[in-house]
Order: structure tokens, then sequence, then C-alpha cells
């Protein structure tokens, strides 16, 4: 049995008064585990003020307005899966159809990262990935070791979570807090992870 080992680490600065900025956050909720704490939610939203969304099996929710997404947020159930995400735009303008997550049909999905690819008409590099994304699934199979090596070709400098038939997938280097995964863990002010990532 692996133990669990707390660490507390302090955020990043950039010349000792801003924070340092990374590009997004995922946080994955499983089933029967606790919604991330308030304050969690609100320091995401402070860093990642472009967006916020989140999708469970039958439900998809995008929005720019931060109280608007906590008031959906709350009808999650605890035996749901559920992606949230927070959005830091850098490719696409702040818009809620840039928010992520995405879906297509029965697939949910939400990046963390930058994609050196080519976007058209004010989509962002993730939702053009994601066209990709379903493609291979389609093609391969969404539990496939085909569809895990395309997905792994992206997973340096990324982050992926997928949701499809209820099922989640984790593409990248994960933090895991009480249960739930972070994309990163630099949005909060200090912060405790387990030093198990997925």
């Amino acid at each position: 049995m692996r133990k669990n080992i707390l660490l507390i680490v302090p955020l990043f600065y950039h010349s000792g008064t801003q924070k340092f900025i990374v590009m997004c956050v995922i946080i994955v909720k499983e089933k029967n585990v606790k919604m991330p704490p308030l304050q969690t939610l609100k320091e995401a939203a402070q860093s990642n003020p472009h967006g916020f969304g989140f999708c469970t099996s039958n439900r998809l929710f995008k929005t720019l307005d931060f109280e608007e997404f906590l008031a959906e947020l709350k009808t999650v159930k605890i035996n749901e899966n559920c992606i949230i995400h927070f959005r830091y735009a850098t490719q696409g303008s702040v818009k809620t159809s840039n928010c992520h997550p995405f879906k297509n049909n029965d697939i949910c999905f939400a990046h963390n990262g930058h994609l050196n690819i080519e976007t058209k008409y004010d989509m962002t590099d993730s939702e053009t990935f994601f066209i990709s994304v379903t493609r291979a699934i389609n093609a391969f199979g969404y539990d496939s070791t085909m569809f895990e090596n395309f997905m792994a070709e992206y997973s340096y400098f990324s982050k992926f979570v997928l949701l499809k038939d209820d099922k989640i997938r984790l593409f990248g280097d994960f933090h895991r807090v009480n249960g739930l995964y972070y994309s990163n863990l630099r949005f909060l002010n200090t912060y405790y992870y387990e030093k198990n990532r997925f």
C-alpha cells in the first residue's frame, strides 16, 4: 500500500508581487468525491478569469459569470463524475463558446496547456485539437492503446481530461488532493497535495 505524503508549497511569485500564471486549471471530481472547497474555486477563478465550465455525463455548462457558475455547479450530485475548468485565455477571444469543457455527442473534453496548432474562426487551440481527439476515438476506440498513444504525443506540455460513457480518462501529470485531480496548483496561495500523481 502506498503512503500519501502531504506537502505544503508556497505560491510562486514574479518580482515578489505577481502570481505566476499557469494557463487554465482543470479539476476532476470522480463519483462519490466531494466538490473542492469554495475558497479553492474562488482562487482558481481569480487566477483564470476568462470563463468557467463543467460537464457531467448528462450535462454541459459554460459561462463568463463566476456566480452563475457556482450556482450551477451546486446542482452536481455526489454520485456524478464531473470535469471542472477555469480558463485563462491565450488563443481565441473571451466568450462563452471558447470556455471548456467542449462536447461532441457523448464525449466531453478539457485541456490545460498550449498546443502549437493552427486555429481558425476564433476557436481555441483546445477546441481545434478536440476535433482530432474525437476522430481518434472514433478510429481507435476510447480505451485502446492506439488512442492512448495518440494522446501521449500531446501530453508532454499539456494536460487533458475526457469523459465518455461515464468514464474519465486523464492524460498528463495531475496532482491529487482529497480525491480530486488538479491539472496544476499554482493558483492557490498555499497548497497541499498528495505526492501521488496520476
